[in-house]
């Protein structure tokens, strides 16, 4: 259960010891570390304020880095600005231009922006083209002499031509040089046309080849303009009219967004406003996407099939993804790899079955799952060798015992070490167990804390206030380090969680007899579609289990709850960590 941190050399993408301090002195995010993969999607999770949104913007060059490094395919990122960083933001308010249609929205990044783009020999490039359209049975020719036979100015026949048969503007243009005069093809079958055309185009290439060997023009085989060491040559230009409108409507398709091109955003819905902001994004064309709670104004319904819509065209483009999210529904249903995080601190990098089945700590078993974990307190007995709370006894073993005493040891090894030595590092150490057990949450005093005009006006000097910082959590620590002792040789308190679906229930039948579990009265019931979740009190608590609706529930039952001991988690109430 322990968490990784450390950074593999020949990840495609990787962020080392990323932190942020605001100029007050708050650090926002604390020493942030994560390998990811290509095509890998991942969600950083947490509540408001726990800093996943500040590590985006640092990511996007949006945010200052105060410390750490972010690499891709092992270039440092740090000093690059955002436009040069290859990646596409999509904000949560959409950001769309209100003045500029659908189309207009999509294309402006390729509008703005010069792009390097490969070098290509044209005339060749664009007989290439042709070349694979002129096979054993021909794709282009009825097609195409539908379209030059048709009313029109040249320039738009051309286009159509050209975006019909998905190639580049110079080859059709040659073709629409061999099919204007073609007194040769009369009483030709279609297929005899397609092989004399395919022909002219080899013989066109092998003079273009010789000429270019003569012209000491290097190429690989794609046409590509090569440079003296062998790579291909980059030229930094902008798209075309005709690319960028090619580019547009491609998008578009994917996004079922073609018959709302000519629309103002005013005249779209809001998961119609999500999709142009994501083709935006999609038509840069970029290695890494970057979406801050993208669905997080949509309606219930509509997030739930733009969630799934995302994760298909993520699938369909094969791009790096890492999504900002509150909500943990999202996070389990769309990524790979979940980063749980809490006030600036990971505090769990894993799969989705991971995080759900195996938390770290508290903080990650209550935070993901919906209906969240129940939690309630117990005492340990070691003499009696169980768990005791209210009515409910848990056993527990040897084993138990034995991973108790082992787990209580190492923190009183580490905890021990702050009495000699309390630096930045322990600090932080300590804020990080704050923030996973959520305890003296107004007690702690505040930094860079700014002086009053009165102040100022008197010359006062400004108050020291870390030394008064660093006393708290060494006072927080050595608390700690007592009841770590106190726990350690004696029965004390341990905190118990179970999921609401590994609850057992069952409805009462009068006059039935049943050998274990308890009688409860529900307090809610609430009707999912196939299944209720039935609130009840026992701990002096709100407990949540799940039960079928094949038989209705109602307050006037009588439910019997059984806590299965397999499904069970338990965590100690000091550090909040996972004993169990």
């Amino acid at each position: 259960m322990q968490m990784d941190n450390t950074v593999k050399q020949t990840a495609f993408l990787s962020l080392r010891n990323l932190e942020k301090v605001y100029p007050n002195g708050e650090k926002a995010v604390y020493d942030f570390n994560l390998d990811i993969e290509k095509n890998e999607f991942i969600v950083i999770v947490g509540p408001s304020g726990c800093g996943k949104s500040t590590t985006l913007r640092m990511l996007a060059g949006l945010e200052d880095i105060t410390r750490g490094e972010i690499f891709l395919r092992g270039e440092l990122l740090n000093y690059k600005p955002s436009k040069d960083r290859g990646m596409a933001v999509v904000f949560q308010s959409y950001a769309l231009y209100p003045q500029m249609n659908v189309f207009d929205n999509i294309a402006f990044p390729l509008t703005i922006n010069k792009f390097s783009l490969p070098a290509v020999h044209e005339k060749l490039f664009a007989l290439n083209e042709l070349l694979g359209l002129f096979g054993s049975e021909s794709r282009a020719e009825g097609a195409v002499r539908a379209v030059f036979e048709a009313r029109g100015r040249k320039k738009e026949k051309l286009q159509t031509c050209a975006a019909m048969l998905k190639i580049g503007l110079p080859a059709a243009e040659i073709l629409w040089d061999m099919m204007r005069d073609d007194a040769a093809g009369a009483g030709e079958t279609m297929q005899e046309t397609a092989e004399r055309r395919r022909r002219d185009i080899c013989a066109r290439m092998e003079a273009e080849k010789a000429a270019a060997a003569a012209a000491h023009i290097r190429l690989d085989d794609r046409y590509y303009l090569l440079d003296e060491e062998g790579n291909v040559k980059l030229e930094q230009r902008k798209y075309t009219p005709f690319e960028i409108r090619c580019k547009v409507y491609e998008t578009a398709e994917k996004l079922d967004l073609v018959p709302y091109l000519d629309k103002l955003p005013k005249e779209l819905s809001g998961g119609q406003m999500q999709r142009v902001a994501l083709g935006r994004a999609i038509i840069k064309n970029v290695p890494i996407f970057l979406m801050d709670e993208p669905l997080s104004n949509l309606d219930a319904k509509l997030r739930l099939t733009m969630r799934s819509e995302i994760v298909k065209l993520q699938n369909r483009i094969n791009a790096t993804t890492i999504y900002v999210t509150h909500d943990q529904t999202e996070a389990m249903t769309m990524a790979t790899r979940i980063v749980v995080m809490s006030k600036g601190f990971v505090q769990q990098i894993s799969t989705p079955e991971e995080i759900y089945n195996d938390p770290v700590n508290i903080f990650v078993a209550k935070f993901m799952g919906s209906p969240a974990m129940n939690i309630f307190e117990m005492r340990f007995n070691r003499a009696e060798k169980n768990l005791s709370g209210g009515e409910l006894t848990i056993p527990v073993g040897d084993g138990f015992i034995r991973r108790h005493d082992e787990f209580y040891t190492g923190k009183k090894q580490i905890f021990s070490g702050y009495e000699s030595e309390f630096g930045e590092k322990e600090r932080e150490e300590i804020r990080k167990i704050l923030s996973v057990t959520g305890e003296n949450k107004d007690e702690r005093p505040q930094l860079g804390r700014r002086r009053s005009v009165l102040d100022a006006l008197r010359r006062r000097p400004r108050v020291k206030t870390e030394n008064a910082a660093t006393s708290y959590e060494k006072k927080i620590a050595g608390e700690k380090y007592r009841k770590i002792c106190e726990y350690a040789d004696s029965d004390h308190p341990l905190i118990v969680g179970i999921r609401p679906e590994k609850i057992k229930l069952e409805k009462r039948v009068p006059g039935k007899k049943y050998a274990n579990g308890f009688i409860v009265k529900p307090t809610v019931c609430e009707l999912l579609g196939g299944e209720y979740n039935v609130h009840f009190d026992f701990f002096d608590r709100d407990i949540v289990g799940q039960i079928g609706a094949e038989e209705k529930i109602s307050l006037r039952d009588e439910i019997v709850v059984q806590f299965p001991l397999s499904n069970i988690y338990i965590f100690d109430p000091v550090t909040g960590d996972r004993i169990l």
